[in-house]
């Protein structure tokens, strides 16, 4: 039936009835024909949502969870922090669940490869490492990186490692030892501090736009907040980080961001340099800064990104940085 027709006939129906069944026969099609006008129009207005509404779908979002799949990163996530590992009993206590709600799932992760079970003791396995190294971007980065960084630890005689953002922190993903196996090194996977680090203020200085300021709300406040983005300006400016540690004495960690096609560092490129004081005719820290910032161009270049800002050879602001820090008394604010 058509709605004319349909409205037709209710309009005769309604005239042939008494006046007070005819009224109220018009006051119920009234209040059918709102409702069907409100149902069109909150319709037509859900496509466009306030930012209570969205707010409210991201809490109805979280009760659809996967249990199950939350129990097994809860427990990833407390291992990754527990250098000895735990027991499943302590496991459960942690979680604040019982030994019977995580018994299967530790069983399946251990079968997995991603816990090892030594005992009764369980710790974190490399799986997820090795799966983080075979995501592409990650496996062609170390892939282009690590002949680079053997040659570069044999020409210079000092260690180097690659560190990239980790959440609120730096992940050291590829790591060279320095020559004859004397000098300093950082361990592979070992996670480094963002603001304190000469690598970490490279990684935020060449961040896309925002990111860092997200992260130093995150790690930094007050003073340290107000340093460490003058630091992480000055190293924007001048294309790298070269500091003197307060953690070891004669240490210079010199540092430069390994850029995309964007001009974002997608990691930093370190060398620890190490004075030793029983090889004085060893190659100079400028030595070691200008053969990292060629290293780190060839990397660039390889991934098809763009070209860093910083000197390459000779520059007149390596020249000031390698004096600042040999003079007596100067000391910068990070390690590595």
């Amino acid at each position: 039936m058509t709605p004319s027709r349909r409205g037709a006939e209710e309009e005769t129906d309604s005239a042939i009835l008494p006046p007070p069944l005819r009224h109220g026969a018009m006051r119920r099609r009234d209040r059918a024909a709102q409702k069907q006008w409100a149902g069109v129009s909150n319709k037509n207005q859900s496509a466009v949502k306030r930012p209570a509404e969205e707010a409210e779908d991201e809490d109805r979002q979280r009760l659809y969870a996967a249990p199950a799949l939350e129990k097994g990163l809860d427990i990833l996530e407390l291992l990754a922090g527990q250098e000895g590992g735990l027991t499943r009993r302590d496991i459960a206590e942690q979680l604040g669940r019982s030994v019977g709600e995580v018994f299967r799932m530790v069983e399946c992760l251990a079968r997995r490869a991603y816990l090892i079970q030594s005992e009764d003791t369980y710790v974190l396995g490399m799986k997820l490492f090795e799966l983080a190294h075979e995501f592409p971007p990650m496996n062609r980065l170390l892939k282009e990186a690590l002949p680079r960084m053997d040659a570069l630890a044999k020409t210079i005689e000092q260690s180097c490692h690659m560190t990239v953002l980790s959440g609120l922190r730096q992940l050291v993903v590829a790591q060279i030892d320095p020559p004859g196996g004397m000098g300093f090194s950082v361990k592979l996977g070992a996670t480094l501090d963002l603001v304190k680090s000469a690598s970490g203020q490279v990684l935020l200085a060449f961040a896309p736009a925002g990111e860092a300021h997200r992260l130093l709300n995150q790690v930094a406040a007050g003073e340290d907040r107000q340093m460490a983005e003058k630091a992480v300006a000055k190293v924007a400016r001048q294309g790298f980080a070269r500091m003197r540690s307060r953690q070891f004495s004669g240490l210079d960690a010199i540092s430069y961001p390994v850029l995309n096609r964007q001009g974002h560092a997608v990691a930093a490129l370190t060398v620890p340099y190490v004075t030793r004081l029983d090889e004085p005719t060893r190659k100079p820290a400028l030595y070691a800064q200008e053969r990292l910032a060629e290293v780190v161009a060839e990397l660039t270049a390889a991934l098809g990104g763009k070209a860093s800002p910083a000197p390459v050879r000779g520059g007149a602001e390596l020249e000031r940085t390698g004096r600042r820090l040999n003079a007596a008394g100067g000391r910068g604010p990070a390690s590595q």
